[in-house]
Parts: C-alpha cells; sequence; structure tokens
C-alpha cells in the first residue's frame, strides 16, 4: 500500500465515522457537543479527500503532454 492509498482509506473512514457519530448524536438526542464533533470530523475528512485527489495525476495526460484532441 502506498501512502495515496493509506491516505484515501483514512479520509474516508474519517468521512463515514464523522457522518456515523453526527446521525446518531442527533438522532438519540445527545448533546450539541457530540454533533458538532462528527459533523467536524466529517468535513475534516472531506477536506483530505480533496486533498488527495487533487493530488492525484491526471489520467487524460499520457506521455505527449495533455491530449486535447478537439
Amino acid at each position: 500500500m502506498n501512502r495515496t492509498t493509506v491516505a484515501l482509506v483514512a479520509a474516508f473512514g474519517a468521512v463515514v465515522l464523522g457522518l456515523t457519530v453526527l446521525l446518531v448524536s442527533e438522532a438519540v438526542g445527545a448533546s450539541e457537543s457530540f454533533v458538532v464533533v462528527g459533523g467536524v470530523v466529517a468535513l475534516a475528512g472531506v477536506g483530505v479527500l480533496t486533498g488527495v485527489v487533487m493530488r492525484l495525476p491526471d489520467p487524460n495526460e499520457g506521455e505527449h503532454g495533455s491530449s486535447d484532441h478537439a
């Protein structure tokens, strides 16, 4: 496993965990701090996912650079 795969798995796990905490704490009527923590974890996961995806190489670029064929 390379670093990109680990980062993607960790970020996706953070999104799932954050949404789970957010939804369960809202459903059972837990304190607002649990809802906020779940939201923050989910948003952090989305931010990390965005950063990892932005660093991935463009699949349309081959050996000869950009493939803009109009």
